[in-house]
């Protein structure tokens, strides 16, 4: 599990995430931490569709032009540092600011779930 996590930690990409959520109940797990965290920030995001990334991608775009407060509490609630979202964008100064955040949100998800499942595992 160590090793899986730092290579999540090591993907800088949409695509290359995607790939990680091909396990089902990872998946499940991801997207219920999802939905937690969003809904806690008062964000409602539909977890049973197809297209999650792409509703992820719309609803912090939205965010980002119309409710930046409420974009800043989702991503404190997250664990989501600026820093990361700064060194992200100097990797990849082409990715549209959303896909940043979208990426970093899902990528923050999934240590959450890799954390848990490590320690709960070593109990």
């Amino acid at each position: 599990m160590e090793k899986s996590l730092k290579k999540l930690n090591n993907t800088h990409s949409l695509e290359e995430l995607n790939q990680w959520l091909d396990d089902a109940s990872f998946n499940k797990k991801v997207l219920q931490q999802i939905e937690k965290d969003f809904s806690q920030s008062d964000v409602s995001l539909d977890i049973e569709s197809p297209e999650i990334i792409s509703l992820m991608q719309e609803h912090i775009e939205k965010l980002l032009h119309y409710d930046f407060a409420k974009l800043m509490n989702l991503l404190y609630r997250i664990d989501l540092s600026e820093s990361k979202i700064e060194a992200l964008r100097a990797y990849d100064p082409a990715m549209p600011e959303r896909d940043v955040i979208t990426f970093l949100v899902i990528q923050r998800e999934m240590q959450k779930v890799m954390f848990r499942e490590m320690y709960k595992n070593r109990l």
